[in-house]
């Protein structure tokens, strides 16, 4: 007997649509079928989509940034990841530089993530490492984890990774199978350009990181990248030139790209309307021209792009407003795991830019196997009963107060929306039933074996 039946559902997995019904056991699918099966309950999915649950690989909840911290913890988070669509994130560990950090990092972070209602992992991060790339990778997959996370830039807070370490860590993640994800900007220039204004304000911060920044970054770290086979991912691609370079030299097959819905669809004309909405709209990387965000678009519709993240890590409006004349002091980041997937539906899959397959891929399929999720992010039998059901024809407005963040604040305010998740299953257990969270349930840890992974 199934322990429960979604019947009545169109599917869409990323590659393939079809009418059937999905049945669970155990907290795993067990049959997907047109015929009707015996099961303790039957939901009624007439009229919806259901989608393999989707997989956000950047967030930062309870992220702690000098006397700030994150306003969304872990148990806020994962409720709005969940309204959202999403049943597993990556989050990230607190920056390590010795040895000894490795355990107490996991650990810690392992604690705060305990109050997640939906399954999550974490990158690895690391700050200026003073030991071999060799040793980190071991100690990194010894945790379950399978990603590391440098910087190349942030020299001044000492988290910035020489290319040289890079180099081994990218040789390492060949050997190992490990993933090794970049924040990808040139620090030289970026202390350049704060250097030429003696005061830092929130609106000159595209001049600060502008998208050269990016460029030659995201290009070294491609260069390494082929040099050494080894297997790059880099985060939060903000400028469509920068991308629009890297196509020229042909991206190589072991390089995979995220961006976030912020880069597709707000521009830097918002740090021109006001101090306090260049102040509400601080993020590294800044938003980029109108001329970025069109090429963003057409490389986002040509499947450029392999995965979509949030970067969800949005603090108080007090809080960013209370140095609004000193950005040094400002918190960066802004709030988006639970209305990605329907914005982009709204502006690309309404649209008919791309399908809704390709949205789906991006956001779930694609995580999972290049982060090596092997139950997640896919519908067959045997895999979590992970789903996401999606209701096409729902219209909403995005307002702060109907959303589940502890955030008061969204930069998406007012924006008029087509398609919202109706429910939300974890292992088979909803944590979002028709609107209204349910989950008493908590998410797992989920460990990560080496992922190698299949290049052209």
């Amino acid at each position: 007997m199934n322990d429960l039946g979604i019947v009545g559902g169109k599917v869409f997995d990323g590659f393939n649509s079809y009418d059937a019904n999905i049945y669970i056991k155990d907290g795993r699918i067990s049959n997907i079928s047109t015929d009707l099966l015996d099961a303790e309950e039957t939901y009624d999915a007439k009229g919806l989509y259901i989608f393999p649950g989707l997989i956000d690989p950047h967030v930062h909840f309870s992220l702690r940034l000098g006397k700030y911290t994150s306003a969304d913890d872990f148990e806020s988070g994962s409720v709005g990841a969940a309204f959202g669509g999403v049943t597993t994130f990556i989050d990230f560990l607190d920056p390590i530089t010795e040895t000894s950090e490795i355990e107490n990092a996991f650990f810690e972070r392992k604690k705060l993530a305990s109050k997640s209602h939906i399954d999550y992992s974490f990158h690895m991060a690391i700050a200026h490492p003073n030991f071999p790339a060799s040793e980190l990778s071991r100690r990194t997959l010894a945790l379950g984890s399978n990603s590391i996370k440098c910087f190349t830039t942030y020299s001044t807070s000492n988290r910035m990774t020489e290319d040289g370490y890079i180099l081994d860590l990218l040789r390492a993640s060949k050997e190992f199978g490990l993933v090794i994800s970049f924040h990808a900007e040139n620090d030289s220039i970026i202390l350049h350009e704060l250097s030429r204004k003696d005061k830092h304000l929130p609106k000159d911060l595209p001049l600060f990181h502008p998208y050269e920044s990016e460029a030659e970054a995201v290009s070294r770290v491609a260069t390494l990248a082929r040099l050494t086979g080894g297997q790059a991912y880099i985060v939060h691609n903000s400028s469509g030139r920068s991308i629009g370079l890297l196509r020229k030299s042909d991206i190589p097959p072991n390089l995979r790209l995220e961006t976030c819905p912020q880069y597709l669809i707000l521009d830097d004309s918002i740090y021109e309307k006001n101090d306090e909405s260049a102040a509400l709209h601080t993020i590294v990387p800044p938003l980029r021209s109108k001329e970025d965000v069109s090429l963003m678009k057409r490389y986002f519709i040509s499947n450029t792009f392999s995965t979509v993240g949030t970067d969800h890590c949005p603090f108080m409006r007090n809080e960013k407003l209370e140095n609004v004349d000193d950005y040094d002091h400002m918190p960066n980041g802004i709030g988006g795991v639970e209305t990605s997937f329907s914005l982009l539906y709204t502006f690309f899959v309404s649209e008919d830019s791309i399908s809704l397959n390709d949205l789906i891929r991006m956001q779930s399929v694609n995580p999972a196997n290049i982060f090596g999720l092997t139950q997640k992010g896919r519908i067959f039998p045997g895999a979590d009963a992970d789903l996401a059901l999606f209701d096409p024809n729902e219209r909403w407005e995005v307002r702060i107060d109907s959303l589940h963040t502890h955030a008061d604040y969204t930069p998406y305010e007012g924006m008029k929306i087509v398609g919202k998740f109706v429910s939300t299953l974890v292992r088979g257990k909803f944590v979002v039933r028709d609107g209204e969270f349910v989950g008493e349930q908590r998410g797992r840890f989920i460990e990560r074996r080496p992922v190698f992974w299949h290049t052209r």
